[in-house]
């Protein structure tokens, strides 16, 4: 007999932008202007949620209009929460660069089981390549009513914040090699990638299947994260993550599927909701 679960009741959520409005590069979010030296943190992050209405079982944030053509653009976001002026990194380094615009192309979507109490300012920083670049963020938040796992933070692995990038890894169309990541600080229950870029300008259009995994071997369920790029410098993500069981100590690999014929490595990193 299977077993008998109540159906949930309604949802809530809230968000910087409305859902009645066509998507634009000026409206889907919240503008957040990087330092004007490269690769550095402004020191003020900038607000996106003044103060959730909620105590939050999820957050779903979108990132959009930072590709350029023939342009490297890699860069690094960071959220925080708290108070202006002591605000606490709660997700650091979620890539951000290689990103259409959402008017006329896929942004960049990363979603998280994380809990955030009601009352919550929520807001962003962006460290980049290019001096004084800027990115549109757009947050979401919601309660689940207990409908899944929701961990406490959010743990990224493979970072490398003096490039505003992940760790290069080479996609392969047979026998891709894998690449250390990092070591696990925590017990994950919910895994997602970012990647970003290439060595170059000259990034092909074709789609990217990413593993994790450990000592050489795929973890359990851990495979098939899909990723595309675009011939005019784009990369993109939608919902990606997994649930998972990842203890401690664990150290984590990446390894990439070209779709076809690679243009050069990509640089990516994983993320761990505990």
């Amino acid at each position: 007999m299977p077993l008998l679960v109540a159906h949930p009741r309604s949802y809530a959520k809230g968000q910087d932008w409305t859902d009645e409005a066509s998507p634009s590069s000026t409206n889907l979010g919240t503008t957040v202007t990087a330092s004007a030296t490269p690769h550095a943190l402004i020191g003020t992050p900038t607000p996106i949620i003044a103060s959730t209405s909620y105590e939050a079982e999820w957050i779903e944030i979108t990132i959009h209009n930072t590709s350029t053509a023939a342009t490297l653009t890699d860069a690094l976001l960071n959220i925080y929460i708290g108070a202006g002026g002591s605000e606490t990194l709660f997700i650091d380094s979620l890539a951000a660069g290689w990103t259409e615009q959402a008017n006329d192309s896929v942004p960049r979507t990363y979603w998280f089981p994380v809990r955030i109490a009601r009352g919550t300012r929520i807001s962003a920083e962006l460290r980049a390549l290019i001096a004084s670049d800027t990115v549109k963020v757009g947050i979401r938040y919601g309660v689940s009513n207990g409908s899944h796992w929701v961990g406490s933070g959010v743990e990224t692995l493979g970072e490398t914040t003096a490039s505003s990038r992940g760790t290069a890894v080479t996609p392969a169309t047979s026998a891709p090699s894998w690449v250390s990541i990092g070591t696990s600080g925590r017990r994950y229950g919910y895994v997602d990638i970012s990647v970003q870029g290439n060595n170059d300008t000259t990034l092909l259009g074709h789609t990217t299947s990413w593993s994790i995994g450990t000592g050489s071997a795929l973890l359990h369920t851990l495979g098939g994260f899909l990723t595309s790029s675009w011939t005019s410098e784009a990369h993109r993500q939608l919902r990606t993550g997994r649930w998972c069981d990842i203890p401690s100590s664990t150290a984590l690999q990446l390894r990439a599927w070209a779709g076809q014929s690679p243009s050069g490595l990509q640089y990516a990193s994983i993320h761990g909701v505990y």
